[in-house]
């Protein structure tokens, strides 16, 4: 029968990081995961001498043939907030003494969970890693490269031409018709532009009228007075879509991103990419966050005091936008190894020989190897591994508790 061995209940990327860490320190460990568990996985945990208990661990009986009564730490590792939170809390209630870390995406709820349920620690390894990715952004930049001949030029926000034409053809014909009523009916400019005014509004007061004037003229009023009525309702309509679709907030942050300078770029509003964004806001790094589905009611919600550009950072337009060649970094940081890669590729191909320092680029990266391989080849690109940098603290948390301390691996 096993004494004093650490529970760890799933084996994802972060689950199986913890379990190395443990093992690594000497700790005795009983995994709990579901059949599903990848094989390669389970290999690996049981390769770094972990004990593999196949099932669902909410279920008292799968805990049981993990030894939990004697175990010295439960350690909860999966996304789920809900799943841990029950587990926590059953695990609680049977074993008051026993050692419960868990895994939680909101850390500000962190202190109420333990101290209302009694739960031993409550992390979040989204808050725990950023400082990382954000240490990692902020650094001196060593390498320079040459100042190209052509300066960076941004692209300034810019409305659609056909929004911009309505109210060119109205100031058109507006001026047009100052001018003929000033050159045929002998009035004044300012009573020109009142009379052309009130034609163009339909109010018409009686003071200046057509009564006596050419039939040319009066024709002409009477197509002033149409088009007067077009032109308004389609500014109306024009300027209604406008505010509604949520156009006039992007412009506005993309002005802001272009007032931006040594800023940070985040690509991914996820847990870990609000995470980071927050950071850097509360450390007074000026952020541009970029997110493809994000809207702004979402960004208020997240209370992140930074321009929101919507859009796929993938694209070379959105990140110019976003101010890429002012940024000193950018911290791609979705929850896909691929499109991270790909952001970081497009983003040093868009500033290649534009700028007088490099563009840093952080990338987060759940394949360890692909993050191994990447680096040898080449110092630009900085991936790091949320699970491999809050693991170590997790572990610590767990093992501390257990009145012993492992140091994390560099």
């Amino acid at each position: 029968m096993q004494q004093n061995h650490f529970i760890v209940c799933g084996l994802g990327r972060f689950g199986l990081c913890i379990t190395q860490l443990l093992t690594e320190a000497g700790k005795s460990v009983v995994v709990i995961t579901s059949d599903t568990c990848p094989q390669d996985r389970r290999d690996r945990a049981e390769a770094s001498g972990a004990r593999v208990v196949l099932g669902d661990f909410r279920i008292a009986s799968v805990r049981a043939k993990a030894e939990i009564s004697s175990a010295a730490a439960i350690i909860l590792t999966t996304s789920q907030d809900v799943t841990n939170l029950e587990v926590a809390l059953e695990v609680r209630g049977g074993q008051p003494k026993l050692i419960v870390v868990m895994r939680h995406s909101e850390q500000k709820l962190a202190q109420r969970l333990e101290k209302d349920f009694g739960i031993t620690a409550v992390l979040s390894p989204a808050v725990l890693a950023a400082g990382e990715f954000v240490y990692a952004a902020m650094k001196p930049t060593i390498a320079e490269v040459t100042v190209a001949s052509q300066p960076n030029r941004l692209p300034r926000s810019r409305m659609r031409y056909e929004v911009l034409a309505i109210p060119c053809i109205l100031l058109l014909i507006y001026s047009s018709a100052v001018i003929i009523f000033h050159s045929t009916l002998n009035l004044s400019w300012i009573d020109s532009a009142y009379f052309t005014t009130s034609v163009v509004t339909t109010v018409g007061f009686g003071d200046f009228n057509l009564e006596h004037a050419p039939a040319w003229l009066k024709l002409f009023g009477i197509g002033l007075m149409f088009a007067g009525i077009m032109l308004i309702g389609i500014i109306a309509s024009l300027l209604t879509l406008f505010i509604v679709s949520g156009r006039a907030m992007e412009l506005q942050n993309e002005f802001l991103a272009s007032r931006k300078k040594d800023h940070v770029v985040v690509c991914g509003l996820g847990q870990i990419g609000v995470a980071i964004t927050r950071d850097l806001v509360e450390q007074g790094v000026p952020v541009v966050a970029v997110d493809p589905a994000a809207t702004d009611d979402d960004h208020r919600e997240l209370n992140i005091q930074c321009p929101l550009i919507v859009g796929n950072a993938t694209k070379t337009n959105i990140l110019r936008r976003a101010g890429i060649g002012k940024a000193r970094a950018i911290i791609a940081c979705t929850s896909n190894d691929a499109l991270n890669l790909e952001i970081g590729l497009t983003a040093q191909s868009t500033v290649e020989g534009k700028r007088a320092r490099r563009l840093r680029l952080v990338m987060r990266c759940f394949d360890y190897d692909l993050a191994s391989r990447i680096h040898q080849i080449s110092s630009d690109y900085i991936l790091l591994s949320e699970a491999q940098v809050a693991a170590p603290m997790f572990v610590n948390t767990a093992i501390q508790k257990s009145s012993t301390t492992i140091t994390p691996p560099l």
